[in-house]
């Protein structure tokens, strides 16, 4: 299924990253400042020499903004967590996402205490409401699982403990927007955060939904979902 067309992605290469939210990327023409909206450190993607894919934005700092990193011929691995949540939401509003049968995005950046959750969810037969948060999985690891994060997240840990705390009450979903092609499953990564990974095996023992929808982008410009219920693995440890 087809989730979103960017109708005219530029392939450059990356000369450098210059801070978290920058990167010098050139092409033919010149070198140029692009913006990074993923505070991840993705290694893996980002490095001098790596292809990126941009789009044009408005001129501000930056001209450009990276969306996604090529990793084969055909696919790329979409790596704006804007981008990846806006798919995420054309699938839900298709009727897409099983586990979402029956229940409707109503609310998007909702207050819940000290945190800001990304969407409520309501269920009108018996107007039950729930939560999902979302996290970008652009990361591969060996054995072709997806993973998040890629560095330690203290914001991801406390996004679980409220996820937890509405769990008394309410559905509560910890979503991972999986993006590599490669991906045949998802699962936390202790080497980015053992802690994150701890906090959230506790969570799926009191009640907390760990989800993982795969998608990627291909070079023609199109977020294809590939699967809505990706296998999750969440260590013991």
């Amino acid at each position: 299924m087809r989730l979103h067309h960017f109708p005219n992605l530029q392939r450059y290469t990356v000369v450098r990253r210059v801070s978290r939210f920058s990167v010098i990327v050139r092409n033919d023409e010149g070198e140029y400042l692009a913006h990074l909206t993923n505070s991840g450190r993705l290694l893996d993607l980002i490095f001098p020499g790596s292809s990126c894919l941009c789009v044009s934005k408005r001129p501000a700092k930056t001209t450009l903004k990276i969306v996604g990193v090529p990793v084969s011929k055909e696919w790329a691995v979409l790596i704006d967590p804007h981008e990846q949540t806006r798919c995420f939401v054309n699938a839900a509003d298709a009727g897409a996402i099983q586990w979402l049968d029956g229940w409707r995005i109503t609310g998007t950046e909702v207050n819940c205490g000290e945190s800001r959750i990304d969407y409520k969810i309501n269920r009108y037969e018996d107007n039950s409401i729930g939560f999902i948060e979302t996290k970008s999985a652009a990361m591969l690891l060996s054995g072709n699982v997806g993973a998040f994060p890629d560095c330690p997240t203290i914001r991801g840990r406390k996004h679980v403990k409220t996820m937890l705390r509405l769990a008394n009450k309410h559905r509560s979903i910890i979503l991972f927007l999986v993006q590599h092609p490669d991906a045949e499953s998802f699962s936390p990564s202790i080497q980015g955060d053992k802690q994150f990974v701890a906090d959230l095996a506790d969570a799926v023992d009191d009640g907390v939904e760990v989800r993982a929808v795969k998608m990627s982008l291909n070079l023609d410009g199109d977020v294809i979902l590939f699967n809505s219920d990706l296998k999750c693995i969440i260590p013991q440890l």
